[in-house]
């Protein structure tokens, strides 16, 4: 689990300014510079539980409209649902790109947008067997998956599918 703003404050009130300085000027010039500052900045947000919420939130969304998309183009439901799933990809090459740590979310990606691409493909399956499910409660309901999922990874501190090996 990442640090809390508590304990790095802690971390912090321990050392001098000068130390803090020291620290902050990477390239020893006696000043900080904008590089130096765009690092501080980009260290506290990079792995960061702000960021994660973000990405969180941007999948559910995705989820949502892809899994709709599909549906809209007369795709069959499971095509549909596993269409939602497939888009998780693009979440991964981005992490890629922009040189993130895959490990922050790559497996909880497709589990969730599958989780919540099924979702919402039998919700829509149940309003047309005549079911009252309004559009919204099936959004709902498929956001809510997905985000459920990547808050129980995040909040259990390792991945979903982790590794075999060494478990009995």
């Amino acid at each position: 689990m990442l640090p809390t703003m508590k304990e790095g404050a802690r971390k912090l009130e321990s050392k001098t300014p000068d130390e803090i300085f020291r620290r902050l000027d990477v390239d020893v010039s006696g000043s900080i510079d904008s590089f130096e500052l765009i690092s501080l900045v980009q260290g506290r947000f990079h792995n960061s539980w702000e960021m994660y919420t973000i990405d969180t939130a941007a999948l559910a969304a995705v989820t949502v409209a892809g899994v709709h998309g599909a549906i809209s183009m007369g795709l069959h439901p499971l095509v549909a649902a596993t269409s939602g799933m497939v888009m998780s990809l693009g979440g991964v090459l981005r992490d890629l790109f922009c040189g993130r740590d895959l490990a922050m979310a790559s497996q909880s990606y497709a589990i969730a947008t599958g989780a919540g691409s099924t979702v919402y493909v039998l919700t829509r399956e149940m309003a047309l067997r005549g079911y009252p499910l309004l559009a919204m409660t099936r959004i709902f309901l498929s956001m809510g998956t997905t985000v459920s999922i990547r808050c129980w990874e995040y909040f259990r501190g390792e991945p979903l599918l982790a590794p075999m090996r060494g478990r009995k």
